[in-house]
């Protein structure tokens, strides 16, 4: 089998292109592969945004796939008219907010012209098709879904969460023990005059060294995992109103409230049964496909040679 590669004055260098496929006597190159996975990393109007990580093989695989499936419409009859393909082509560029120019200048950073591009989205809209065809819709009960609901109801909790504000007297690990002891005093002498009654917002407006202190120190909203681990482990463990400190953090020293608080509930079914229904029917109709490629897979003539 020939192989296409650097002149040969090139003994040490690297080939550059092999063929990797045989599907049904179509050759498959590496560089078709390549070419591919740069595809699928930035398809222009690809549903689901790009794929970032797509190894060779499973580009490889996906172009046999395309081959098989292509092959078995062509069988069927099943094909895509060109205006078809001019009407997706301008709903594709309505879509993006792209004209005719933009289009090709994209396809042409992808290395691929505007033909090229007509004739991939012409087979993706062919396998779409066919596939619809033969695999057919999918069905999912309400019984089903009550079921899937129950059966994983604690992925359906919202976790609660917390809302705090802070004051703080900025100092570094790092900084010197003087400073560090100045900061610490500071943030102590707030916190006596907070429980003695001082309202936490003003005190924070007026000695708070961070960016938070002009809305009175309010943080926001937090859940489980989306603030420093210190501030975590006592904010969830206080009650609405209550103030704690002081606080050591890498940034400095910390007097915290818990402004409000949420508790974890758990998501009412008419809630989530929209999702819990596309999720199992999405899968349903992945396990009809993949059963009914496996037929059109083991009725194909498939050589690697990767």
């Amino acid at each position: 089998m020939a192989l296409l590669a650097w002149p040969s004055g090139y003994a040490n260098a690297e080939i550059v292109d092999r063929i990797v496929a045989n599907v049904n006597g179509e050759i498959v190159l590496l560089s078709d592969v390549r070419k591919q996975i740069a595809a699928l990393r930035s398809f222009i109007g690809r549903p689901g945004g790009p794929a970032q990580n797509v190894s060779e093989f499973d580009a490889l695989m996906s172009m046999v796939d395309e081959k098989i499936i292509l092959r078995h419409a062509k069988e069927a009859n099943i094909a895509i008219k060109d205006s078809e393909v001019d009407q997706t082509i301008e709903q594709i560029k309505s879509g993006n907010n792209i004209e005719d120019s933009a289009l090709e200048e994209a396809l042409k950073a992808q290395g691929m012209t505007i033909s090229e591009y007509r004739e991939k989205l012409k087979n993706q809209m062919v396998m779409q098709r066919v596939t619809s065809m033969e695999i057919g819709g999918v069905n999912i009960s309400d019984d089903e879904v009550r079921s899937y609901y129950r059966r994983n109801a604690k992925d359906y909790m919202e976790p609660g969460r917390v809302r705090l504000s802070h004051i703080v007297a900025l100092a570094k690990e790092e900084a010197p023990t003087a400073k560090a002891a100045l900061a610490e005093a500071k943030v102590v002498a707030a916190l006596k005059e907070v429980r003695a009654g001082a309202d936490f917002a003003e005190k924070a407006r007026k000695v708070s060294e961070d960016g938070a202190a002009e809305s009175g120190g309010d943080l926001g909203w937090f859940t489980p995992g989306k603030m420093l681990p210190v501030f975590e482990e006592t904010a969830f463990s206080m009650k609405k109103g209550e103030v704690a400190g002081p606080i050591r953090t890498q940034h400095g020293f910390h007097i915290i409230k818990l402004t409000d608080r949420e508790e974890p509930r758990q998501k009412p079914f008419e809630e989530v049964a929209g999702k819990i229904n596309e999720k199992l029917a999405s899968e349903a109709f992945a396990r009809k496909r993949n059963t009914w490629l496996e037929k059109l897979r083991a009725q194909a003539y498939v050589e690697f040679m990767y």
